[in-house]
């Protein structure tokens, strides 16, 4: 297997060379099967953002959504630390949220 990476000012183009029997490989079918997975593999990784790998694949933003979740990737990032952040932030914007909810007539949030 030789492989060959290249830079460009959009991105990168990797080409692997793979030496596979022609009897029983269908090759175009194996290498959009290889990109495919190479596209999952930089999202999960978070090397893609998702627009980009759902326009590469050629699938709609839920279609791509549907295959992350079939493959148990993650769409979303969402640590411990970022809750605690959001925490912290609802804690102090909470005076002024209910101030508002006041101002406008509203009842009030418990």
């Amino acid at each position: 297997m030789q492989s060959d990476i290249q830079y460009n000012r959009d991105g990168m183009k990797l080409e692997i060379e793979l030496d596979v029997g022609n009897e029983t490989v269908d090759k175009k079918q194996l290498e959009e099967r290889l990109r495919k997975e190479a596209i999952l593999a930089l999202f999960a990784d978070r090397k893609m953002p998702a627009g980009r790998a759902f326009r590469e694949l050629g699938l709609t933003r839920f279609e791509f959504m549907e295959l992350c979740h079939k493959r148990d990737i993650p769409l979303y990032d969402y640590t411990l630390q970022d809750f605690e952040q959001d925490v912290k932030t609802i804690d102090k914007l909470w005076p002024e949220i209910e101030r508002n909810v006041r101002e406008s007539g509203g009842r009030g949030l418990k």
